[in-house]
Formats: structure tokens, sequence, C-alpha cells
């Protein structure tokens, strides 16, 4: 069977849901560790990852990477998304010197 090139939207949305999966992946395994699950939380994670996704996609298109290996990065991307977040606010909030329950 030929192969089909696939349209750069078709891609998009295969990368941004590959983001997706690998964040719902690493959700569950925090749920695994001992989370407590919250559909609110998984639904966040979700999103999250994909736009994250979608951000490396974006970025290593322009650096010309082969669709299949973008895609594989956007996984990973999604994985960490959102302990990337999570790192950027305590960076953040250090330098600002506020503590998180200075935030409540």
């Amino acid at each position: 069977m030929p192969f089909k090139s696939l349209s750069e939207g078709e891609i998009l949305s295969i990368c941004g849901s590959f983001a997706g999966v690998c964040g719902a992946l690493s959700y569950l395994l925090k749920v695994e560790e001992g989370k407590v699950f919250s559909w609110r939380e998984f639904i966040l994670h979700i999103l999250i990852s994909a736009v994250f996704g979608l951000i490396a996609y974006e970025i290593l298109c322009y650096q010309q990477f082969p669709p299949q290996v973008a895609g594989a990065l956007c996984g990973v991307a999604g994985w960490g998304g959102t302990r990337l977040v999570r790192i950027f606010e305590i960076v953040v909030r250090k330098k600002l010197g506020v503590s998180k329950e200075d935030l409540k």
C-alpha cells in the first residue's frame, strides 16, 4: 500500500493528540503514586500537555525536523509540559520572594 502524505494540519493534530495522551499518562502515573484523582485536574493536565506539544511541534517544524521525530518529541513535551510549568512557577516565586502560602 502506498504511503499517503499527510497535510500540515493532520500532522499538527496527531502531534497535539500524542502530547495530550502522554500528558494523560503522566497524570495517571501521579495518581498511581498516591495523588487523589480529579477530573478537573485530569482534563487541565491533558490540555496543558497538548498545548506544550503543539508549541514543541511548531519549534521543531521551524527547525526542519522530520514529522516522525517531531511527533515523538511532542510526546516528550506532553509528558513533561506540566512539570515545566511547575518548575517555572517555583523559580519565579523564589526570585520574587513569595511562598506558596503567601498566595493563599
